[in-house]
């Protein structure tokens, strides 16, 4: 473990540095910005939507197009003249991809997600959206007396920070005091030797999935262990809806505050709860509209799909792009003393757990995954039966053939276990709740 003091004064300053990401600078900015009026901040996301639709109207033929269509002149936009602009579908990215791009693709970061919408999608990052989007994140921690470089603990199952422990990663992480737990792999023996890897750890703030970091809190506690939390200061969830009572559990078990944050990798850092428990967007970065099924702003206390603009994603911009998230305008004030806009009921990020074959549990995104990185598919659904085997329906751009279904199968039973029934069913088209949503998973195993 390094001290936090040379990560946050040496370290981090030189790996943003050798990255060429402004991540500090922005993480300054937004440490005095969340104090501004409610009006500075909208001046201040003004004047980057300017900045944002210029570069994107002189360098991206698709929303050159749109600005045309639309007659927006780039140089006098205003936050209302934004709403004339078409908002931006997943379809959209994917076939419109290379015209989106304002530099060349080799100065950008290749990005793929599908997480809990189960659709597939490829896009890129510029450095200045990474930047923003960890600076936000670290000013979220700041807000519980948390300072970059101090020690944090992941139990998170994205293949794209799980693949990549390779000896170099893992050199990275020490010296930045990250540390990373398999969430995909919690298990009987597993959770014991996280235990002793948290308690030998000691971090200050602990990160992950609610439903995994719940089964975790409650491993440990069922067999009366005793978790080291003396340096621990927050807990914080990301990914799945937070219920009451998983709060409840975690508070219970870490005895620090449990936060909740929302972002998605496609749509960015975007709302991250306070000490109070609101949810504040970060509007230095993005601009948030919440649609109704017309593409209208949504009144009163109405839930409407959140929409995001995202002022730092210069490289491929994602203007007014539909997350397929609900949620309602929050507080307009909040003790905390910060005028960010706020959202609130934040909803379709309901994740189930799957059983394995040896009775323990895994989290669904351990299939997602594999569905979301077999090209051919466009959209899936997982449905585990009461003896546990699966059915998997996809839509599918072509025939699958033996070999995909075998590498798809293969996959899922090594995460779930060898000897699970697993079928794949093609389909022309997959059921969607009555509000019009896609379930992803459904378990029938309790």
């Amino acid at each position: 473990m390094m001290s936090p003091r040379i990560v946050r004064h040496l370290l981090l300053p030189v790996h943003e540095a050798l990255l060429r990401r402004p991540t500090l600078r922005f993480f300054r900015e937004l440490e005095a910005s969340q104090w501004h009026s409610a009006d500075a901040l909208a001046a201040l996301q003004q004047v980057k939507l300017r900045r944002l639709l210029r570069i994107a109207y002189d360098r991206a033929p698709f929303y050159r197009r749109r600005v045309d269509d639309t007659g927006i002149d780039p140089d006098s936009a205003t936050l209302e003249s934004l709403q004339k602009l078409p908002t931006l579908q997943k379809d959209d990215i994917r076939q419109n991809a290379s015209d989106m791009l304002t530099m060349p693709v080799n100065h950008l970061t290749p990005c793929s997600t599908g997480g809990s919408t189960g659709q597939p999608l490829q896009f890129y990052m510029c450095r200045a959206r990474q930047a923003a989007d960890q600076a936000a994140r670290a000013r979220s921690r700041r807000w519980f007396g948390i300072d970059p470089g101090e020690r944090e603990l992941y139990l998170w199952g994205s293949p794209v920070e799980i693949g990549n422990q390779d000896r170099i990663k893992r050199m990275r992480d020490w010296l930045t005091n990250h540390r990373l737990l398999n969430a995909f792999a919690l298990n009987e023996t597993n959770g014991t030797d996280y235990l002793l890897i948290y308690n030998a750890y000691r971090p200050v703030h602990l990160f992950g999935y609610p439903s995994s970091l719940v089964r975790w809190a409650q491993f440990v506690r069922e067999r009366g262990k005793r978790m080291n939390n003396q340096n621990l200061r927050a807990v914080f969830t990301t990914g799945e809806l937070l219920t009451p009572s998983d709060r409840a559990i975690l508070e219970e078990t870490f005895t620090v505050p449990v936060a909740d944050g929302y972002g998605a990798r496609d749509a960015g850092f975007v709302a991250h709860q306070c000490l109070a428990g609101n949810y504040h967007l970060a509007v230095e970065n993005m601009i948030v509209e919440l649609l109704d099924a017309h593409g209208k702003p949504v009144t009163n206390d109405a839930a409407g799909e959140i929409t995001v603009t995202h002022l730092d994603a210069i490289g491929m911009p994602m203007i007014r792009y539909r997350t397929g998230d609900m949620a309602a305008w929050g507080s307009t004030s909040c003790s905390c003393g910060r005028h960010l806009m706020c959202l609130a009921d934040i909803s379709g990020r309901q994740t189930d757990m799957l059983r394995r074959a040896d009775g323990g549990y895994a989290h669904a995104l351990s299939l997602i995954y594999v569905l979301r990185d077999t090209p051919v598919v466009r959209t899936f659904q997982i449905e585990q039966q009461a003896d546990l085997s699966l059915d998997i329906h996809v839509e599918v751009e072509r025939s699958l053939t033996a070999a995909d279904e075998a590498r798809m199968i293969g996959q899922m039973r090594r995460q779930l276990g060898g000897s699970l029934s697993v079928r794949i069913n093609q389909v022309a088209r997959i059921a969607t709740l009555p509000s019009g949503k896609h379930r992803h998973v459904i378990s029938r195993t309790s």
